[in-house]
C-alpha cells in the first residue's frame, strides 16, 4: 500500500537537552517491513536534507526542557508520538503514521538506536545489553508494565524486598536492615532526584516514623555509622548533636527502648511501617507523570535480576 511515512530526527546538540525535531516525508509503496527498510537505508540522505524543523511538543517538557534522559523514558512509557506531535500536525500526518525516529546527538546520527515510532523501546533495542558469559540484562518493563497498568510495588518487592525479607528471616537481621537503608536511598533517589537530605524527606511525607519514638535524623545517623563502618557512631552521636540509635527484634507492637544511652527501635514495626509508607509512595505514581520519572531513574538503578 503507498502512503507517506517519515525519518524523524530529534537533535540534542550538548548530548543532555533535545532542543527540536526534524522531519522528512516519503511517500512509498511496499510493505511495512520494506519501508522501514527504505526509511532506515535513507537515515543519511534524509539528515542532509532535512529543511522542515519543529519545536517539541510542550506536553513532554520539563522546566520547558526536555533531556534525553527523559525522552527516553517517554519512548519506555509509550510516549513515542507526544514529542513529535507538531511535527506531525504540521504535514497533517494521520493517527499512527509509519515513521522511525533517530537520535542526532552532538551532530551525529545514533545509529545503534533506531525505534519504529509504533514501539516501545526496550533494552534489546540498545547496544550492548546481552554480553555473553558477562550479563544478559531483561528489560524491568517487559515483567512489570502490562496492559492493565505498571506493578511498581511488585517490581521493588522482587528487586528489593524480597532480599531483605530473606536476611530477616535467616535471622541475619543486620544484615537485613542495612540493605533496607540502602533501599530507603534508592527510593528517596526515585521520589526526589540526586539532593540532599532525601533519606529523610522520603521518610517524613510518606512515613509514619515518629510513632516509633524517633526522627528520620536520628535514623539517618544510623543509617550513616551502619553503611560506613557497622556501629553506632556517627559524627553527629559522638558530637552529641543526634540519640544514638540500634535495632531489637522483638514481637509487633513491642515499644522504643532506652538502655545505656541508646535508643532501640522495634525492627519488626519498622517493617510494616514501611511497607504501609512504600504503599503510600506508589499510589501517589497511578495515573501520574511521575512514572515517566520512575522509568527515567530505574534506569539508573543496578539491578540483581539478570
Amino acid at each position: 500500500m503507498k502512503e507517506v511515512i517519515y525519518n524523524i530526527f530529534c537533535f540534542c546538540p550538548d548530548g543532555i537537552h533535545i532542543t527540536h525535531a526534524g522531519i522528512v516525508p516519503h511517500e512509498y509503496d511496499g510493505s511495512d517491513a520494506q519501508k522501514l527498510d527504505f526509511l532506515q537505508r535513507n537515515l543519511d540522505i534524509d539528515l542532509a536534507s532535512c529543511r522542515l524543523f519543529y519545536d517539541i511538543h510542550p506536553s513532554v517538557l520539563e522546566d520547558n526542557k526536555l533531556t534525553l534522559a527523559r525522552y527516553n523514558a517517554n519512548l519506555r512509557f509509550g510516549n513515542s508520538f507526544a514529542p513529535f506531535e507538531l511535527a506531525l500536525e504540521a504535514l497533517n500526518a494521520p493517527a499512527s503514521p509509519l515513521a522511525i525516529v533517530t537520535q542526532v546527538v552532538k551532530g551525529k546520527l545514533q545509529y545503534d538506536i533506531q525505534l519504529s515510532i509504533s514501539e516501545q523501546l526496550r533494552n534489546r533495542h540498545t547496544p550492548n545489553y546481552h554480553i555473553e558469559g558477562v550479563k544478559d540484562l531483561p528489560d524491568y518493563l517487559d515483567n512489570y508494565m502490562k496492559d492493565d497498568g505498571f506493578y511498581i510495588k511488585k517490581l521493588l518487592n522482587d528487586d528489593h524486598m524480597e532480599p531483605i525479607k530473606l536476611l530477616f528471616n535467616k535471622k541475619h537481621y543486620l544484615s537485613s536492615f542495612k540493605l533496607l537503608m540502602s533501599f530507603i536511598d534508592t527510593i528517596a533517589y526515585i521520589e526526589f532526584g540526586n539532593k540532599k537530605r532525601v533519606f529523610q524527606d522520603w521518610l517524613d511525607t510518606y512515613s509514619d516514623i515518629q510513632s516509633l519514638g524517633v526522627t528520620s535524623d536520628e535514623l539517618y545517623e544510623l543509617r550513616n555509622s551502619l553503611l560506613h563502618m557497622t556501629n553506632l557512631n556517627s559524627h553527629k552521636v559522638t558530637q552529641g548533636k543526634e540519640r544514638r540509635l540500634s535495632i531489637a527484634v522483638c514481637k509487633r507492637g513491642h515499644p522504643t527502648q532506652y538502655y545505656d544511652n541508646i535508643v532501640y527501635i522495634n525492627y519488626t514495626d519498622f517493617l510494616f511501617l514501611f511497607d504501609e509508607a512504600v504503599d503510600k509512595w506508589v499510589d501517589s505514581y497511578n495515573g501520574s507523570n511521575k512514572q515517566l520519572t520512575f522509568i527515567e531513574r530505574y534506569d539508573e538503578v543496578v539491578r540483581d535480576n539478570y
